[in-house]
Parts: structure tokens; C-alpha cells; sequence
């Protein structure tokens, strides 16, 4: 079951759970008021793994949190995106504007840095972290073949992608990174970082950033 917390201040979390309700957390975003927390809590959900599509304060603000309430679980991210974790300059933290007031250079114990294309298993779920830089150095999107999904974080959105005018972002390494995901299944599902999912076929033929590579 994929069950998507909206928060207006921050990424999309989604919450990935089997029936043992162990579950997959992708973009821990802001925990304010302790929502995202009491969120998880409702859904009874044991939170085994993190997957961070990329480091932006947004994406992980919550990340400490989570982990103090799930100590055991295990943080996935881009090998090149690891330094973000603790650099408050490049993931934001000390320049946002919405009420968040935590200075984020925390980089979990429990962590695996992953290359690219590199395939992991988590509660049954074959994982592939695909590498699609231009947003941050880092940037990744997380694709799980056998329930047909791509969490594509700020690399694919519907009818747009992320922006590359932020710190260790590239517009060089756009298209070479969408190409990759134009190598999957068109039914994939995408749930981006912001807003609302689409299907990899709705933005090869809509997304203009797509449609002309």
C-alpha cells in the first residue's frame, strides 16, 4: 500500500508498507508541529528504510525525527548527495523562509550511499536508484519494477522538472539525466517531490523538457 502525505511546506512524503506494516519512508520533508510524525503513528507503520531522492532541507527536515522514532532504520541516498546532508549552506536549511528554524547538518549512522543503477532490496521491494543530476549534484529518483513506480523527487514533475539555479545545480546534465528515465516502462507511475503523480507515458508525450530531448 502507497500512502501520500501532502505537505504544503515541503516535499511529498510517501509511505511505502506491506502487510507486516514495515514500511519504506521516501523524502522525510518538514515535520512541523509534529504532523509528519503523528502522521506515521496513525498509519501504525514500522519505518525500516529512508530513501532520499536529494538533500534539500525540504526533502529531509523530518529525517532526524524519524530515525529517533525508527533508530534502526537504514538511509538510502546518492553517494554524491551524502556532503548535502551536512552542509546547511547547500541543502537550504539556512535560508528558508517558512518557518523552519532547524540547521540541518545531520548525517544519519545508518547509512548507504548508492551508485548509480545500483539495485537494493527492502521487505520484499527491488530497488533502483537511478542517478539524475541537474538539481543537486546528488539528485535521484527510485524505481521499484515490481509495483511499477518511480519516485522521481525534484528531477520529474507533472509537466515540469526541478530547478538548477540552486547550490550544485547543473542545466548541463538535464537531459542526460531524463534520458535515463525515458529508458523505463512508459506505464510507470511517477510521484514527484511537489505536487501530483502522473505516468512516465503522460510526460513523454506532455512535458516539454521530455517531449524534445
Amino acid at each position: 500500500m502507497l500512502d501520500i502525505y501532502p505537505n504544503r511546506k515541503a516535499c511529498n512524503t510517501y509511505i511505502l508498507f506491506n502487510d507486516s506494516k514495515k514500511g519504506i519512508l521516501v523524502d522525510p520533508g518538514l515535520n512541523n508541529e509534529n504532523r509528519l510524525i503523528e502522521h506515521i503513528k496513525k498509519l501504525d507503520v514500522e519505518i525500516v528504510a529512508i530513501l532520499i531522492t536529494h538533500a534539500h532541507y525540504d526533502h529531509i527536515g523530518a529525517l532526524k525525527d524519524v530515525l529517533n522514532l525508527f533508530p534502526n532504520a537504514i538511509t538510502f541516498i546518492n553517494e554524491d548527495e551524502v556532503e548535502l546532508l551536512g552542509n546547511s549552506k547547500s541543502n537550504l536549511s539556512r535560508f528558508r523562509d517558512d518557518g523552519f528554524t532547524d540547521i540541518l547538518e545531520y548525517i544519519p549512522s545508518k547509512l548507504v550511499a548508492l551508485s548509480d543503477n545500483e539495485e537494493f532490496v527492502v521487505e520484499g521491494y527491488k530497488i533502483k536508484m537511478i542517478k539524475t543530476p541537474f538539481h543537486t549534484q546528488g539528485s535521484a529518483c527510485f524505481y521499484i519494477e515490481n509495483e511499477n513506480m518511480l519516485f522521481s523527487g525534484d528531477t520529474l514533475f507533472y509537466s515540469a522538472i526541478g530547478r538548477t539555479d540552486l547550490p550544485t545545480g547543473s542545466p548541463r546534465t538535464i537531459e542526460s539525466s531524463l534520458k535515463k528515465l525515458l529508458k523505463l516502462p512508459m506505464e510507470t507511475k511517477v510521484y514527484p517531490g511537489h505536487a501530483i503523480s502522473t505516468t512516465l507515458e503522460r510526460e513523454a508525450k506532455y512535458n516539454p523538457y521530455l517531449r524534445n530531448i
